[in-house]
C-alpha cells in the first residue's frame, strides 16, 4: 500500500507532502512527494498521523474492562479503533486484590485473542490501585486500598498470566514501603506512575530516584501545587524524568491548564481520557463501575450518584477536538496522543509515523474527525462520527 499526504505528523511537527510506503504491516519508507506517484490513497485536505494511544481507559461503549467478556472486548477494541485509538492500556481500578488479579488475567487473554485483528492493540494493563492514598482516593474505594508491602506485591505478581499482562501500575509514593515497591516494579520492567497521592514534591522526586517515570492524571486526585510546596504537579512538571499523564476532556482540566502542562512538560505530556464505561454513551445511562453506579452528566463527564467525578465520558478523538477548539496547537496535542505516549512506554514501533513502525495510521479530516484508520496497514471498514 502507498499513501500520499499533503500534511503529516512526523517527529512532533507537521511536514509534507510525503509518500508513505507500507509493506507487511509496517511503514517501509517515507519520502517527499513529487506529485507524480501512483498511490492507493491520497490525503489532499486532511492530516495523516500515527494511530493514537490511550494509556488510561477503564471502559467505553458500555464495557468495563475489569469485567469484559469476549463480546465486550470486541465492542470496546473495535469502537476505539474506529475513533483512531489504535493502542490502549485497559485500566483496572481499586478492588479487592483477587478481583484485580482476575481482571489482569482477562486483559492478558483478550490481548492474545485479538492480536492480529484490525482492532485497537492491547498494550498491557494499567493497574490504578490498590496502592493509593485514601486522602486522595477520588472515585476509588478506600476500603480496598492496601499498602505496597512485599507480601501484597508477591500476591499480585505470583500468577504468571497476571504478571505478564501488567504494564503500568499507579501508586502513591508516600505510603510505607512504596519506594521499595517502585524499585522492585521498575526493576522488573513495569512503568510506575505516581497518582492518587498526597506526596510532597520531595517524596515524588524520591520516587523518580527509585525508578518511577509516569504521572497519572496530573492535577487530579493528588496534593496540589502551592507556592511553597509544589506537590505532585509541581514535582512532575519540573522533573524531566517524568512523563505527565494529562486528561484532555476539557473538564477534568481546563484547557488553559492543559496548555500550561504542554508549555512546561513539552514532549513529556501524554494525553489520556481516563474514559470509563459510559464513554460514548448518552447522559443519565447508569452503569456499574468499580462496584458503584456511574453515569455521564450533561457535559459528558462520568459521575457517581453523589456527584464525585469518576472519569471521562469521551473517546480520545473527542479530546483532540476539544483541545484544538480551545486554541491549543494541533501538532502538540496530536503528539501527546501518539509519539509522547509511545515513548512513555519505551516503544518506537507504535505511535510514530516512522520507517519500521507498525502501520497504524489515522487520516484526520478538516474538522479533526478520523475519516480513515489503518491497523497494520489494513483499512477499517468504517469510522464513527
Amino acid at each position: 500500500m502507498r499513501l500520499r499526504a499533503a500534511r503529516a505528523l512526523v517527529g512532533g511537527s507537521f511536514v509534507g507532502p510525503i509518500v508513505v510506503d507500507v509493506a507487511a504491516g509496517r511503514i517501509a519508507r517515507i519520502r517527499p512527494a513529487t506529485g507524480g506517484e501512483d498511490v492507493d490513497h491520497d490525503i489532499v485536505d486532511g492530516v495523516l498521523t500515527a494511530g493514537m494511544l490511550d494509556l488510561q481507559v477503564n471502559g467505553s461503549f458500555g464495557v468495563d474492562v475489569a469485567a469484559a467478556d469476549d463480546a465486550g472486548w470486541r465492542n470496546l477494541l473495535a469502537g476505539l479503533a474506529a475513533r483512531g485509538v489504535t493502542g490502549v492500556e485497559p485500566t483496572v481500578i481499586t478492588a479487592p486484590l483477587p478481583d484485580m488479579i482476575g481482571a489482569l488475567e482477562r486483559v492478558g487473554r483478550a490481548r492474545t485473542e485479538f492480536a492480529g485483528e484490525p482492532v485497537a492493540r492491547i498494550l498491557g494493563a494499567h493497574l490504578e490501585g490498590p496502592f493509593l492514598s485514601p486522602a486522595r482516593k477520588g472515585a476509588h474505594r478506600a476500603a480496598c486500598m492496601l499498602a505496597p508491602e512485599p507480601a501484597h506485591l508477591d500476591t499480585l505478581l505470583a500468577r504468571p498470566a497476571a504478571r505478564d499482562a501488567l504494564r503500568t501500575i499507579t501508586l502513591a509514593p508516600e505510603l510505607p514501603g512504596a519506594l521499595d515497591a517502585v524499585r522492585r516494579l521498575s526493576g522488573e520492567g513495569y512503568v510506575v506512575a505516581v497518582g492518587h497521592s498526597d506526596a510532597t514534591a520531595a517524596q515524588v522526586h524520591a520516587a523518580a530516584d527509585a525508578g518511577a517515570t509516569m504521572t497519572t492524571h496530573v492535577f487530579n486526585a493528588q496534593r496540589p501545587l502551592k507556592p511553597r510546596e509544589p506537590g505532585v504537579p509541581g514535582a512532575v512538571l519540573s522533573d524531566d524524568r517524568f512523563f505527565v499523564g494529562t486528561i484532555v476532556d476539557g473538564q477534568h482540566l481546563d484547557p488553559s491548564i492543559v496548555s500550561l502542562v504542554l508549555a512546561s512538560a513539552g514532549r513529556r505530556t501524554v494525553a489520556v481520557t481516563d474514559a470509563i464505561v459510559t464513554a460514548g454513551l448518552g447522559a443519565d445511562r447508569w452503569c456499574d463501575f468499580g462496584g458503584q453506579p456511574v453515569a455521564n452528566d450533561a457535559r459528558g463527564l462520568g459521575r457517581r450518584r453523589d456527584g464525585t467525578i469518576a472519569g471521562a465520558g469521551i473517546v480520545l478523538d473527542e479530546g483532540v477536538r476539544r483541545m484544538i477548539a480551545a486554541g491549543l496547537d494541533p501538532a502538540a496535542v496530536l503528539s501527546a496522543c501518539t509519539e509522547n505516549a509511545a515513548r512513555s512506554l519505551g516503544r518506537t514501533d507504535i505511535g510514530h509515523l516512522a520507517e519500521g513502525s507498525l502501520a497504524d495510521l489515522v487520516q484526520w479530516d478538516a474538522d479533526w474527525h478520523p475519516s480513515s484508520v489503518w491497523i497494520g496497514g489494513r483499512a477499517l471498514s468504517a469510522t464513527v462520527r
